[in-house]
């Protein structure tokens, strides 16, 4: 907030109202346009703890400041000694709205939220913070292009990671992989960041490549995020997915291998070192390792697909049915899919599954022939 307003308080011109809830805050602001608030800090009371968290945060006393009787002249910027003598306090109050604001935002108050950053704006001090607000703003608003604007505009002003961040998700999410590459690159040259920080920007830059197409700069992208940070089980996971769709199948399982020693419960690896099973012809160890997978992830549909596809094959048929049983229960399925599910059950001896299942089916998908005949032979030899 503009400190030079917080002497005007003592002018007759403004009423000074003392507000506990954002709602209270809310229900100040006037519709005609003619009158002006200011949210500014007030220190509790002598005995009155302040409570750390974030709900109660959000909550702690502030005032509103109402303009009764003239509307207040447009900010300007102090002089630089005024701004001097006031550096201090200043800091520590914008600090104070940056920190409101945000808090505002994660209790989905996006209205009071907005109207902090844009008078953080008119400080002068911080509009990198300010930028990056809007564009959150703006993005749980479902105004996607005017939220990459003012992200846009955020690391424009001044090189910051929550700036670069929401950039990048939000190109990601519009399938901008160029742009959002580019964004990662510039940020990896301008910021001071953390092995770890550079290590999940390269990850993030190879994912992009990779949709892309471009398999070479997807590849060094990994690679140089591995060099940061070895153990990365995802990194190597993508990298081993980067392979296998180029058909090196020795190098994707070797990724993958490493993954899975890095982290166990990988269950993307799992299915990545499945496949590389199936491309050197060893179903069993495939089936295996589809059914790991979904020891970690039931709702791995990849895994499910090729761990039912793996059973008929190799006509090892429990463990898929017992997956399968429970996989329908808790995630969207085909007919298809159901009709798979029948078909292990018929075969495990589970008869009477097997024909609610199929009748299921024909609930769905009324002419599906195959479920009519199983149906028919299950009936038949009862």
């Amino acid at each position: 907030m503009n400190m030079m307003f917080e002497g005007s308080l003592k002018n007759k011109d403004y009423e000074v109202i003392p507000v506990t809830t954002l709602d209270e805050v809310a229900n100040q602001f006037s519709q005609n346009g003619t009158e002006e608030y200011y949210l500014i800090r007030v220190k509790q009371a002598s005995g009155v703890a302040e409570s750390k968290s974030e709900t109660e945060s959000v909550t702690k006393p502030i005032i509103a400041a109402q303009s009764t009787v003239v509307t207040p002249p447009p900010f300007k910027m102090p002089t630089q000694s005024a701004a001097a003598e006031a550096t201090k306090i200043d800091q520590e109050d914008i600090a104070y709205l940056k920190e409101n604001a945000q808090l505002l935002l994660q209790a989905g108050d996006i209205d009071l939220a907005r109207n902090i950053f844009r008078a953080l704006l008119k400080t002068g001090e911080a509009s990198d913070v300010a930028y990056a607000g809007l564009a959150e703003c703006s993005d749980k608003e479902g105004l996607v292009d005017q939220a990459i604007q003012f992200a846009w505009d955020s690391v424009a002003f001044a090189p910051n990671k929550p700036g670069y961040q929401i950039l990048a998700q939000l190109l990601v999410q519009q399938g901008r992989d160029r742009e959002a590459a580019s964004a990662l690159a510039r940020a990896l040259k301008s910021l001071e960041l953390t092995a770890q920080e550079k290590a999940e920007y390269y990850k993030m830059m190879g994912n992009c490549y990779s949709r892309l197409g471009e398999n070479g700069e997807a590849e060094r992208s990994y690679k140089k995020a591995l060099e940061l940070s070895p153990a990365s089980d995802e990194v190597q996971s993508n990298l081993g997915s980067l392979y296998l769709e180029q058909g090196q199948n020795a190098d994707a399982k070797r990724c993958y291998q490493d993954a899975l020693a890095a982290n166990p419960l990988n269950d993307k690896a799992w299915v990545g070192l499945g496949l590389c099973f199936v491309g050197e012809g060893n179903k069993e160890q495939a089936h295996d390792a589809f059914a790991r997978s979904l020891e970690k992830n039931l709702r791995n549909s990849t895994a499910i697909f090729h761990l039912v596809k793996c059973a008929y094959e190799i006509k090892k048929y429990a463990t898929a049915e017992k997956m399968l049983s429970t996989y329908v229960e808790i995630a969207p399925v085909s007919p298809s899919l159901l009709y798979s599910l029948a078909g292990l059950q018929f075969h495990v001896g589970k008869r009477r599954e097997a024909s609610i299942t199929a009748k299921r089916i024909l609930q769905i998908k009324a002419d599906h022939q195959g479920a009519r005949d199983l149906v028919s032979r299950i009936e038949s030899e009862a």
